[in-house]
């Protein structure tokens, strides 16, 4: 499995967990883009409904852990940016296992 084959799947998550517009996108697997609309998104859950942020890292299964270390960190600045990897990461763990599932691989 390449990056490219779990972009429509990946794309479908972020859309679906965090209200990512689809259209917004690149419509060429550019994790790069992926990842900087994750990023704006991050910042603005964060600062305008912060439970609901935290639920959606709940409800996806982000480490907690991770996620403390992300939120107590002293450089406050790449907050968001560590956030949006995680759970790019995550969902990307997500997507592998759902398709290895499907193709009765797990």
């Amino acid at each position: 499995m390449n990056e490219n084959e779990l972009y429509p799947s990946l794309v479908e998550k972020l859309h679906k967990d965090f209200s990512l517009e689809k259209d917004s996108l690149p419509a060429v697997s550019d994790l790069s883009l992926i990842r900087e609309h994750l990023i704006n998104k991050v910042t603005e859950l964060i600062s305008r409904d912060y439970d609901r942020f935290l639920n959606n890292l709940y409800r996806i299964d982000v480490n907690e852990k991770k996620v403390s270390e992300i939120l107590h960190a002293k450089d406050r600045t790449t907050i968001p940016e560590r956030l949006a990897d995680l759970i790019i990461e995550r969902q990307m763990q997500r997507v592998k296992t759902q398709i290895l599932y499907r193709q009765g691989k797990f």
